[in-house]
């Protein structure tokens, strides 16, 4: 029961002290906690498709065009795994990527999901 007592005292101080020490790795914890579940409320497959098409912008340049045509295109994830059908897994012509920058966005729309 002490150790209990103690444990939630040791919390407490934690979650009380606003030294820069304390604070920062606890204001990151908690942005990262409520950006998760604020996620995780919205409905499943707009996250899936959001975290896809971040992932891709993240990791490669873009056109204004191609920006367009993804973020069309990765509106649910019945249209993101539509678009991977078609570009992806059957060779169909896409204008707006083809090459490498079409092979690039597969592997990473591969790699979220």
């Amino acid at each position: 029961m002490k150790k209990l007592l103690l444990f939630v005292i040791v919390v407490y101080a934690l979650l009380s002290i606003d030294h820069p020490i304390i604070k920062e790795p606890r204001d990151k914890i908690f942005n990262t906690v409520m950006s998760n579940l604020s996620d995780s409320s919205k409905v499943n497959t707009e996250v899936k498709a959001t975290r896809a098409l971040k992932a891709i912008k993240e990791s490669m340049s873009f056109t204004d065009e191609q920006l367009k045509h993804l973020e069309a295109n990765f509106q649910s994830v019945r249209e993101m795994y539509r678009w991977e059908a078609k570009y992806c897994k059957t060779p169909a012509l896409n204008e707006y990527f083809f090459g490498d920058d079409l092979r690039q966005v597969c592997d990473l729309l591969a790699k979220t999901h």
